[in-house]
């Protein structure tokens, strides 16, 4: 089961994924912390894990407050832990500048978390460290902002990178299956229509 929530000026999508035993993954808190321990103290599920698809403070605002409440592990790839540590990298010096003070661990690239088997795939371009997270069982990606609805992320900020960008794309390109695309921004879509309609997947 999953539930979206849109957070922050930005408008950054808030994955909470759980099971039937009520254990979940909060995948990118990116701001309104409260609003997000709401639903999962109403919902009375369990808090596993926080997973980050990269470091840019839209996606990791409410990390401190949810792990202050809740004491979970927070997981990201090594490469994004620069991010969590600078607000310049982090971007919120556009806003208000913080880092992120709570512990955050290393995943590998094949994890499991309770239940949930996960696959974390480092596409980096958008920023340094930037993922996708694939959910097999379900077949599921969050994106973050790797990949969107006829579109990519942004690749003119620091640490990003067009080369990067490109070849990301291309991996993109080759995977062989079909999975819903849950991006960190806008509408959810599948990796067979980006394939086929996306314009930088076809270039």
């Amino acid at each position: 089961m999953l539930k979206k929530l849109i957070v922050g000026k930005m408008q950054t999508n808030c994955y909470i994924l759980y099971n039937e035993d009520c254990q979940c993954i909060v995948i990118d808190p990116g701001s309104q912390g409260q609003k997000i321990a709401k639903y999962i103290d109403e919902h009375e599920l369990k808090l596993l894990a926080i997973l980050l698809t990269h470091g840019h403070f839209d996606h990791v605002g409410a990390v401190d407050y949810l792990y202050q409440k809740y004491h979970c592990p927070i997981y990201t790839h090594q490469e994004t832990l620069p991010l969590l540590n600078q607000p310049k990298l982090n971007l919120s010096f556009f806003e208000t500048p913080f880092i992120v003070e709570a512990p955050v661990k290393i995943i590998d690239t094949q994890f499991q978390i309770g239940p949930f088997q996960l696959i974390w795939m480092l596409l980096e371009g958008h920023c340094q460290g930037s993922s996708m997270i694939y959910y097999p069982d379900e077949d599921m990606i969050f994106s973050g902002d790797v990949l969107f609805k006829g579109s990519i992320g942004r690749y003119d900020f620091p640490t990003s990178s067009h080369h990067e960008t490109k070849k990301s794309l291309e991996i993109i390109k080759h995977l062989n299956f079909d999975a819903r695309i849950l991006p960190g921004h806008g509408e959810e879509t599948t990796l067979a229509y980006e394939k086929n309609f996306n314009p930088y997947l076809k270039s």
